[in-house]
């Protein structure tokens, strides 16, 4: 039997571990500097900034995933995004990654999202094939681009920020 929960406080460190565990079955390239208490804050606190859901397999943890909503301008809908999706090795070929997308697809079906997307490394040849699998698509038109902390805190050093009030 498969559930899915929402991540509770409790849930904390087999989320860290998860975290740390796909990262290496992927061979993540970057370091992995996430906190037990960046998971508390971040994931499972009261003004946290994505979800989190636990896999249950016959009761017993098989997996996780975290995702969050974004806003598109040229649609004016939300969307969600997949952060991570991982499956314990004893789990996987037993459907439940395809589950977890079919139910994650279902919140963002229920939050009226005009796409449901996420990321893959792209060495990561058996992520991507699962996905081609059940329907995505990869996008060629699209390239990501991303500031790390020390490139933000250099593109302030080298130019005056303006002053916004932050939300």
């Amino acid at each position: 039997m498969l559930k899915f929960v929402p991540a509770q406080d409790t849930d904390s460190k087999l989320i860290l571990k998860y975290i740390s565990d796909l990262a290496i079955s992927e061979k993540f390239p970057f370091p992995i500097s996430v906190t037990l208490s960046d998971i508390e804050t971040n994931l499972l606190g009261k003004d946290a900034v994505a979800k989190a859901v636990i896999f249950y397999l016959d009761e017993k943890p098989c997996g996780f995933a975290v995702y969050y909503f974004t806003f598109s301008t040229t649609t004016g809908k939300r969307g969600l995004h997949l952060d991570d999706l991982y499956v314990e090795p004893k789990c996987q070929g037993r459907g439940v990654g395809k589950k977890a997308i079919v139910y994650l697809a279902q919140i963002a079906r229920e939050k009226d999202c005009a796409r449901f997307e996420w990321w893959a490394l792209k060495t990561n040849d058996s992520a991507i094939k699962f996905y081609l699998n059940v329907g995505a698509q990869e996008l060629d038109e699209i390239s990501v681009f991303r500031l790390n902390q020390p490139q933000i805190d250099k593109l302030l050093e080298d130019n005056k920020p303006m002053h916004a009030k932050l939300a």
